[in-house]
């Protein structure tokens, strides 16, 4: 009998450590830009530098985070981190969270992934060490035209979508200035760059599609996505609309 005991001591305390494990979260982080950054959830530093920070068995409930920008030194030897975003958030037990920084408001976008939603995550290239400054050639930027050209329905749209938290909202918003004023290409990749989820722009892309003047251009859309099953997905929705 010794050996039946030990054997269900055994299964009971691995399926204790499997329901535990089960409960825990993973988040990934990312800045609106795509800029490296670095994260510490309850103040605990994960050494962590990329373009795309995950950080796994999280326990579900409130977590303080704070997001920093991290800016790499010249010679690659290092760098600054400067504090975009820090604040609590509330997290289900066993769930994936896709988290960005949005860098225009600060504000940090929250989208439940569920059990299995894994985002890739490409790998950190330092970036190249800037030019010398040449003083004699600066010239004055002069950003009083900015948005001349955009139409004014657009901006107030623009306006609109930047006074909106949730990007669920802003996509609606998005998805209603399309089906009631129509849109260009160029027009329509400069709204999806204001969405922050790849997925909510592929709905807006793919509802917008019988609204565009210049549909022989549509598949040039692919650009506004980060994620690279992103693009891939949308070029197949294109080339089958091209199809038809």
């Amino acid at each position: 009998m010794k050996p039946f005991f030990l054997f269900l001591l055994c299964s009971l305390i691995t399926f204790g450590a499997f329901a535990q494990r089960s409960n825990r979260s993973t988040l990934h982080f990312r800045l609106s830009d795509g800029q490296p950054l670095v994260v510490t959830i309850n103040d605990r530093d994960y050494k962590k530098v990329n373009t795309r920070i995950t950080i796994a068995d999280i326990p579900g409930r409130r977590q303080y985070v704070k997001v920093y920008r991290f800016r790499p030194y010249a010679d690659g030897n290092g760098g600054k981190a400067e504090l975009i975003y820090s604040g609590t958030i509330k997290i289900a037990p066993g769930s994936v969270y896709d988290c960005i920084v949005d860098l225009k408001s600060r504000k940090l976008l929250v989208k439940d992934l569920g059990a299995g939603g894994s985002p890739a995550q490409p790998a950190y290239m330092p970036p190249p060490p800037p030019p010398v400054p040449d003083a004699s050639n600066d010239v004055a930027i002069d950003h009083s035209s900015d948005n001349l050209n955009m139409d004014a329905r657009l901006l107030r749209l623009q306006q609109n979508i930047s006074n909106t938290k949730e990007d669920s909202k802003k996509l609606a918003a998005a998805k209603n200035y399309v089906a009631t004023n129509g849109t260009s290409t160029a027009e329509l990749k400069t709204i999806a760059s204001w969405i922050m989820f790849d997925d909510n722009k592929m709905e807006l892309l793919k509802s917008s599609y019988n609204s565009i003047r210049d549909k022989q251009n549509f598949a040039n859309l692919k650009e506004v996505f980060t994620m690279p099953e992103a693009q891939k997905e949308f070029t197949q929705y294109a080339a089958g609309l091209s199809e038809k």
